[in-house]
């Protein structure tokens, strides 16, 4: 495992406290080297000076004071204005400065703190740039304003030359203190944390190219100083300038630390090549040069710093992406599996299974039963507070990782305790959920860890909601893999008869039967598209199979050509059955699988069935799903082709989740562009969803395709997608599935109503 993914899942798999906060002695070290720090910094920083004064352009000092309180905290203040007072007494400056020294440095680290804590408490800055800007005008500026005003009297107590007036020394103070903050605070910061993450090797080794950085900065430094000093020309002043790029070349290469070390290097390499022959009459215009190019070198490091941290939370949020389930916050399968490979982790497994999500989805809706899914990670978390890992590992599956010692048996009894039967009424529909529950202790076993945690699944499924299910042994991982394969052949075969039942069977008996949902416009001037039938299957009576589950059996097992006929068989009987020459019917849209654009004879199967009822081909829509790839492009596009010509319509079904799709869309003749229910799902909060939404909508605009959204359940989802340009949605919150039957006697009523009304 990567340690970007030891460091992300780390607070999940470790079950000890939060560390306490450190040892006051260790407080008081930390202090004492900081002060020291300052101490040496300021001594260091003497040999730059300004009309006269002990003034430097940039003064690092209080930067990295105002660093270090950042990262540790208050407990460090105290101890810095102890070491400014020595340092000023070390040089001999009166009691009085000194005591105005001190007391600017400690007031502006304390205000850094609470504009630091309220800051903290504000709604995350999403764009870098404006968090950066915020950053340097919130929190550093007011520091930097207390300290030249403070720092100015203690430079007027002093015995000033009198040809410097109160404006040149506030100008020069200014500068220094806003250069020195600006450029040493986060990089003290940034440096001082990293040195407190053990196993840092970006401390203690460099890259090549950091190296050759490093290089060609001191080969710079030593130019210029050299040409400075044999009076060469304006050769030394203007390798200046030669410091820009290689901060450029640092801000698109590095990470935000060594960025800031890059730039702070570079400004000291300004000031020490800062011509020394200008007569005192210059100095205005030697403040403003200086000024001005450090300006530009903080501002080109401060932008970049923002971009590199920008990209690394950017990585960090894909890593979460892919181990965090964004429902609960809690681990999902893959973050689980990774979890469990990581050494020392405990593997005292519990199966937490919702037998029937799939039926209060079709009851309810699924963003109502993933509010249930959520109250129920919720009381995970309550009843087991001491387990080691929660995740959800799919759609009303939870697994839970206990410490070692704990029983399982009475974790498992409190649970089904807990669950079992619990009861949610979600407006005016109340459902009452099904739990199985199992455990395997994979401690001392030597099974490979995914084929534990599907044995885990399979031991739940296998389980239900009876009582009488306890500890599974982990050796019987095998054994419980091979009973679900023979399972999964038997349901296999079983849906090879449901297939070769020709009649469809009524909704509360035992086989394969179609239901239908409407397909709405999404905004004014659109007529309604009309339905997407739907393959259901009832294993037992009232108890369905979900087509996440059945489907894929049949995908493994090379059925679904078979199931695509016998989709389009019960469709054309339906027709005929209620009388299709007298029905007024929307568009009927069929999903085509992947595995039929390879089926030779699949054009004419179609062409035959319409033939068959004198329907016009218009009237139909065939979706081509991605649950299995398109193996054959070429077939693909002549088959689509070939059922545009016959005056049908296609669709690509559940745009945005494979990675072909955008070849898909640009090789395949379609009329229609389903986005998948995951971008619509999350819309109205999520940005990045948001932007998929309109990006694909200006494709789809682009190549004369229209649009339809997924699993839209509530009018601000369905107001939002007609904004970014959607034009037609689907979902529990648009019309229920009902069964295809009901639907063709409701449009069979009501076209018989239209010709009386016409007759009349």
């Amino acid at each position: 495992m990567s340690d970007v993914q030891l460091d992300l899942l780390r607070p999940r798999i470790s079950a000890l406290p939060i560390t306490p906060s450190l040892p006051s002695t260790l407080d008081f070290m930390r202090a004492l080297v900081g002060a020291l720090i300052w101490m040496i910094a300021a001594e260091l920083s003497r040999r730059y000076s300004v009309i006269g004064v002990e003034m430097n352009l940039v003064w690092p000092p209080d930067g990295i004071a105002v660093g270090l309180v950042l990262a540790y905290g208050l407990r460090m203040v105290p101890v810095i204005g102890a070491g400014v007072m020595v340092w000023h007494m070390q040089r001999g400056i009166p009691l009085s400065e000194s005591l105005v020294g001190a007391f600017a440095l400690m007031l502006a680290l304390l205000v850094v703190c609470w504009l630091r804590k309220r800051e903290h408490d504000r709604p995350h800055e999403a764009n870098p740039v404006t968090a950066c800007i915020r950053y340097h005008f919130l929190i550093l500026l007011p520091a930097i304003c207390i300290l030249t005003a403070l720092g100015c009297w203690q430079f007027m107590l002093a015995e000033m030359p009198s040809r410097h007036g109160l404006a040149q020394i506030v100008l020069v103070m200014g500068i220094s203190e806003l250069f020195g903050i600006l450029l040493f605070s986060k990089l003290t910061e940034l440096l001082v944390r990293a040195l407190d993450q053990p196993g840092r090797k970006s401390l203690v080794s460099l890259q090549w190219w950091q190296a050759w950085w490093f290089v060609i900065l001191g080969t710079l430094v030593a130019i210029g100083d050299a040409a400075d000093h044999a009076k060469f020309g304006g050769l030394g002043s203007s390798v200046r300038y030669a410091v820009f790029p290689l901060v450029a070349w640092a801000a698109f290469s590095g990470r935000p630390l060594f960025v800031h070390v890059a730039t702070a290097l570079a400004a000291l390499a300004l000031l020490w090549l800062t011509p020394t022959d200008l007569p005192d009459t210059e100095w205005a215009f030697l403040i403003l040069d200086q000024a001005v190019l450090v300006v530009c070198l903080a501002g080109l490091g401060f932008f970049a710093s923002a971009a590199m941290e920008h990209r690394r939370v950017m990585e960090s949020n894909l890593q979460e992406l892919a181990h965090i389930d964004p429902l609960t916050g809690m681990l999902n399968g893959h973050g689980l599996a990774v979890c469990l490979e990581a050494p020392g982790a405990q593997q005292l497994l519990i199966g937490i299974e919702v037998c029937n999500m799939g039926q209060i989805e079709d009851l309810i809706g699924m963003t109502s039963a993933r509010q249930i899914e959520e109250d129920i990670a919720k009381l995970l978390r309550d009843q087991l507070p001491d387990a080691t890992l929660l995740s959800r590992v799919k759609d009303g599956f939870f697994v839970v990782t206990l410490p070692p010692g704990q029983p399982s048996d009475e974790s498992i009894n409190r649970l089904r305790q807990i669950l079992a039967g619990r009861r949610y009424v979600l407006g005016e529909q109340g459902v009452r959920i099904r739990v199985a529950l199992s455990a395997i202790d994979t401690r001392t076993s030597t099974v490979k860890r995914d084929e534990i945690l599907a044995a885990l699944i399979l031991a739940c499924r296998v389980a239900g909601d009876s009582d009488d299910r306890g500890q599974v042994d982990a050796g019987d991982a095998p054994e419980i893999l091979m009973r679900a394969r023979q399972e999964q052949l038997s349901r296999a075969e079983s849906l090879r008869e449901a297939l070769r039942n020709r009649a469809a069977n009524a909704t509360d008996g035992v086989g394969l039967w179609l239901a239908c949902q409407p397909i709405r416009a999404a905004r004014d001037g659109l007529k309604d598209l009309g339905i997407e039938v739907l393959l259901r299957w009832n294993t037992a009576p009232g108890i369905p199979s979900a087509p996440s589950e059945f489907l894929p059996l049949a995908e493994r097992h090379g059925l679904m050509p078979q199931v695509d006929r016998w989709v389009i068989a019960q469709v054309v009987q339906a027709l005929v059955n209620r009388g299709a020459g007298e029905l007024t019917l929307e568009k009927i849209s069929i999903n085509l699988s992947g595995s039929s654009m390879s089926d030779t004879r699949l054009l004419e199967y179609i062409a035959d069935a319409i033939r068959a009822i004198g329907f016009p081909a218009s009237q139909f829509c065939f979706e081509v799903t991605e649950t299995s790839s398109i193996a054959e492009r070429t077939q693909a596009i002549s088959l689509l082709s070939a059922l545009r010509a016959l005056g049908a319509q296609t669709s690509l079904d559940d745009f945005g989740t494979g990675l072909a799709t955008f070849d898909y869309l640009k090789s395949l003749p379609l009329d229609y562009l389903k986005i998948d229910g995951s971008f619509v799902r999350d819309i109205v909060t999520s940005r990045v969803d948001q932007r998929i939404i309109m990006a694909t909508c200006e494709v789809a605009t682009a190549m004369g395709l229209k649009t339809v959204a997924e699993f839209v359940e509530t009018p601000s989802q369905r107001t939002l997608l007609a904004a970014y340009g959607v034009d037609y949605v689907q979902g529990y919150g648009i019309g229920v599935p009902m069964p295809l039957d009901d639907y063709l006697a409701h449009r069979y009523e009501a076209s018989k109503d239209e010709v009386n009304a016409g007759g009349a």
